[in-house]
This record gives structure tokens, C-alpha cells and sequence, in this order.
């Protein structure tokens, strides 16, 4: 089972779980919450590790020992090969989710999905795959997503609400990247709403939480 911070109002009725990117860890995206709670007052915040630790108390949900992205996206076959990683840390994610929800007797339609560059595209792979369709989904800077070999989308039948945030500057996860997964996600049937944030790097700003918290709240009143 996936662990680590957490802040639950005394009235929980949604819940956002935050996927934190790679080698960092939950207390890092919780930074957000205080600024978060405050638009959101009866949302629960859950920051779980990634499944494998790695130095300076840092965890990651798969292997990206071979990430060398350059100023243009790598192959599609690269990118396959991610969507391919994420397939057993989404287990966990879901594993995660079913806990949350049983725990606080919410619903898939309670449960928004975040994550950040490694965890945006965790997120998103999650929120396609599960079962069951999640309020919404939240990519913040995320590796893009692609339907490949390893994720076709003629087998996704979820259409959740989607937000993309990028940094216009964004020196890890290039922005073109942001165009991609809109692209991709086209292939079936959703169109996802877009926040570029001009000179901003890797990484999440006031402009970017505003839109987060204006499309979460749009998710929690559906």
C-alpha cells in the first residue's frame, strides 16, 4: 500500500490525490495544500510516495534511469515505453484510491487525480485505465501521454474532465509537450482544457494553482 501525507477537513466530501514527480516525494506537493484549502475547504489532500525510494528521501513511480529529453520530444516509441512503465504503479494508484474511498465513504465521482511531470503522466494513465471514471484529471508539466503500442485508444471508454498546466519555459518536459497529449487525447473524444504559464520553468505557480483550483471545484459542484 502506497503511504505519506495527508490533510482531511473535519467534513470530507472530495478528495484530490497528488502524484509527486521523479525523486521527489509526497511532502513536496503538499506544500500546496494551505493554498489549496483555502478555495477548497471540505476537500481531502493525499500526497502518497512513489513505490521505490531513491537518495535524499525521494521516491519514484517507475524507472526513468534513461530520460535524456531534448528541446524536441524523443521518439514515440520512448514515450511508448513510459506509458508501458506505468502499468504496475497504477495498480498501486488505484489500490491507493479504492483505500481513500473506502475510508472516507466517498465515490469515484469524489476523486480527482494530479500529478506532476513523472506523476502527471501516472495520473493520466490511471484516470484512462481504472475501471471506473474519476471526477478529473490534473497534468501539471507532465510527460506527454501516447496511444502506442502499450496503450490503445481504442480501449479507452473514459472521457473524465482534463486540465494540462505547462511553463512556457519548462526546461524538463518541453511545452510542445502539453500539444501532444491534447492531440493524443483527441484520438478519443476529449478535449482537454489548457493553461500555458508564460517564463515559467518545471514546476507549478500561482497562475497554474488558480486554474487548478478553479477546475477542481468545477469537478466537485458535477
Amino acid at each position: 500500500m502506497l503511504n505519506g501525507p495527508s490533510f482531511v477537513p473535519s467534513k470530507i466530501q472530495n478528495a484530490v490525490i497528488l502524484c509527486h514527480g521523479y525523486g521527489s516525494n509526497g511532502d513536496d506537493l503538499m506544500g500546496l495544500v494551505p493554498y489549496l484549502k483555502q478555495s477548497l475547504p471540505q476537500t481531502g489532500f493525499f500526497c502518497p510516495n512513489g513505490p521505490t525510494p531513491m537518495m535524499y528521501n525521494g521516491f519514484e513511480w517507475f524507472s526513468l534511469s534513461d530520460y535524456n529529453m531534448a528541446p524536441e520530444f524523443v521518439s514515440n516509441d520512448y514515450l511508448d515505453i513510459l506509458v508501458q512503465r506505468c502499468e504496475e504503479p497504477s495498480k498501486l494508484l488505484i489500490s491507493y484510491i479504492e483505500h481513500i474511498k473506502k475510508n472516507f465513504n466517498l465515490e469515484d465521482k469524489n476523486i480527482i487525480l494530479m500529478g506532476f511531470s513523472q506523476g502527471g503522466l501516472l495520473a493520466l494513465y490511471t484516470g484512462l485505465t481504472t475501471q471506473n471514471t474519476l471526477s478529473g484529471l490534473i497534468g501539471c508539466s507532465a510527460i506527454p501521454i501516447i496511444f502506442e503500442k502499450n496503450l490503445n485508444a481504442s480501449n479507452i471508454t473514459k472521457q473524465p474532465s482534463i486540465l494540462l498546466t505547462h511553463g512556457t519555459s519548462d526546461e524538463v518536459v518541453p511545452s510542445n509537450g502539453v500539444n501532444l497529449s491534447a492531440h493524443q487525447l483527441s484520438k478519443v473524444g476529449i478535449k482537454p482544457k489548457i493553461f500555458l504559464s508564460e517564463g515559467l520553468g518545471h514546476g507549478i505557480d500561482t497562475p497554474c494553482l488558480n486554474e487548478i483550483i478553479s477546475f477542481i471545484q468545477k469537478c466537485c459542484n458535477n
